[in-house]
């Protein structure tokens, strides 16, 4: 029978508890999460397969493991059928699953509609979280595909979730606040190979399936790269970071929880289970539409907890639970409910607290508690890498003594030691240079590049060199006041061609004979842009260009700041201005 299995790259990984490198799991411990496994086993029915710690090898490795397993039917209720009373109902028979592969002091879990097998784990293992799964690979290799996110905040008036999807969002996702996110999904590509990494530490490699020992070796080389977690974060270091919840507890407290209901509901809707509860009469009722609305308009609400750890005004009573590596809540009307998994009952709570449907937030602000885990917002240092790539260094910057430059009559082009000289001297293979300056202007400077598909608005600035902040505050918001036109109509672009940039330029000073359209024959432009716009690959990018910064001096004060140190008051501006630009 074991040859036959067609399985999934599907898994969970464990470390057995209290850190010790040579201790291994026993047989109590497997035996005690395999025993509840299959709970939910239809009755008077015997299992498909049942082999409890065998020994098996990789060949090629010459590497001993143990791996338990159990098939085995199980029946659900059929929920689209209505049942009587006193009739016995209808039920669906699937067949569930569970492997276990034990690697020293590490196991690998698959499983497939078995009983819940939760509180069994956590009695001697840790869950391998998916950072620690993330820092299997270094950031630059891979491409992010998709991240769904959670909102640190349990405000009616935020926004608690977020998803973002592209070819590869490094590099088109802003990570500005991305601090105060907690990543809950990670879909990414590492070559031909995408994988998914869920907040509950699942991780699942799309292929076509494989047979038990293919699975079994690709849990044990993946274990091998969490175990070595050598990766280089660039990206996923500007999300909210995991924090020991004792360390969080010493400095703050919960204050406020919220059930996920939108996430509970989903769950339940998409799996088909019903909530029931014990009528007066002993027996089993299921809640009506009416009894479901009352019961999520309830799950909505945001409840304070207090200094003492109870939470008020619920039906019934309940409190917080402090464990020593989890926050869970008691509360006497969500034990009242039950629902049914896998043929086994259990109460709400239990489903709520297995699922992680509940965040818990702080009297601190930078922390909450959500999927088992407490995080930090790191909104600001977390971002400065990011900040710093943002920085581009251009040849001969040093050279610029002045904006525009002076100007005559006769002047056909910008100064050489101006600003505006540099900017088209580095954009000089772009298709097209436009100098849209003074004026209802769009940018100073507007480019066009087919080959790249790209549209460059740059908005030029020079100065003395400074860390100062406020050097920053006029391009910034000569910038921000024209970011509406980088998606211009092409009627638009060309009124503005005929009207002003097919005419000579105009200094502050008087005319001269400066050409707004600095490259490119305007006379073929709107058949050009027409080409141009119906590239799928079209994006557009706006550029401050600024003489007075040095990414050098920014990056020694910035490394203060990741190191701890003290730095002057407008260094700390200037973070917070780069990092909302």
């Amino acid at each position: 029978m074991l040859e036959k299995l067609e399985l999934t790259k599907n898994v969970q990984f464990y470390k057995i508890k209290n850190d010790d490198p040579l201790r291994s799991a026993n047989e109590n411990v497997i035996l005690n999460i395999f025993n509840v496994a299959d709970d939910n086993i239809e009755p008077e029915h015997d299992y498909i397969l049942n082999k409890f710690r065998d020994i098996r090898t990789f060949i090629d490795n010459d590497i001993q493991y143990r791996y338990s397993i159990k098939i085995f039917p199980t029946i659900r209720p059929v929920y689209f059928i209505r049942k009587e009373i006193e009739e016995e109902g209808l039920y669906d028979r699937i067949y569930a699953f569970i492997i276990i592969f034990e690697f020293d002091d590490h196991i690998c879990i698959i499983k497939k509609s078995c009983a819940n097998i939760t509180d069994k784990i956590e009695m001697n293992f840790d869950l391998i979280t998916s950072a620690m799964i993330a820092d299997t690979f270094n950031d630059s290799d891979v491409s992010f595909q998709r991240i769904s996110m959670r909102n640190m905040t349990v405000s009616e008036k935020a926004i608690r979730n977020r998803s973002y999807e592209a070819a590869d969002l490094k590099g088109t996702f802003s990570t500005h606040a991305a601090g105060r996110s907690i990543p809950l999904f990670l879909k990414y590509r590492q070559g031909s190979i995408v994988r998914t990494i869920s907040g509950t530490g699942r991780l699942v490699e799309s292929s076509h399936r494989v047979n038990f020992d293919d699975l079994a070796l690709w849990a044990y080389n993946q274990l091998l790269l969490i175990k070595d977690g050598s990766g280089e974060k660039d990206f996923l270091d500007a999300f909210a970071k995991q924090k020991n919840l004792q360390d969080v507890l010493e400095v703050t407290s919960p204050n406020a929880i919220l059930i996920e209901s939108a996430s509970l509901y989903d769950q339940l809707i998409e799996d088909s289970i019903q909530i029931k509860y014990v009528n007066k009469k002993g027996k089993d009722t299921v809640l009506n539409a009416s009894q479901m609305n009352m019961l999520f308009k309830h799950l909505e609400r945001v409840y304070t907890i207090n200094s003492d750890k109870r939470i008020s005004k619920v039906l019934g009573k309940a409190f917080i639970r402090v464990n020593n590596k989890t926050l869970t809540f008691d509360s006497s009307f969500l034990r009242s409910l039950k629902v049914n998994i896998s043929g086994s009952d259990v109460t709400l709570q239990s489903y709520i607290i297995k699922n992680g449907f509940y965040s818990i937030t702080f009297n601190d602000p930078r922390y909450m508690y959500f999927i088992g885990n407490c995080f930090q917002d790191d909104s600001g240092i977390s971002e400065i890498n990011s900040i710093l790539d943002m920085l581009t260094p251009v040849k001969n910057m040093s050279l610029v003594k002045t904006e525009k430059g002076s100007f005559r009559r006769n002047s056909a082009n910008f100064s050489r030691d101006s600003m505006f000289y540099l900017v088209e001297n580095k954009h000089k293979h772009d298709d097209y240079v436009f100098c849209d300056d003074l004026g209802t202007e769009w940018a100073d400077h507007i480019t066009f590049n087919k080959k790249d598909s790209c549209i460059n608005f740059i908005h030029s600035k020079h100065g003395p060199k400074s860390t100062s902040a406020s050097n920053l505050h006029d391009v910034i918001g000569q910038a921000v006041k024209n970011l509406g036109y980088l998606n211009f109509s092409q009627a638009d672009l060309t009124k503005k061609i005929h009207d002003k940039l097919s005419l000579n330029y105009n200094s502050s000073k008087g005319p001269t004979q400066i050409k707004r359209a600095r490259k490119g024959n305007i006379v073929v432009f709107d058949a050009y842009m027409t080409e141009m716009l119906k590239d799928y690959k079209l994006h557009r990018k706006c550029i401050l260009s600024c003489s007075f910064i040095s990414k050098s001096a920014i990056t020694t004060e910035f490394k203060k700041i990741q190191k701890g140190d003290k730095v002057n008051g407008h260094i700390t501006q200037l973070l917070c201005v780069l990092a909302q630009t």
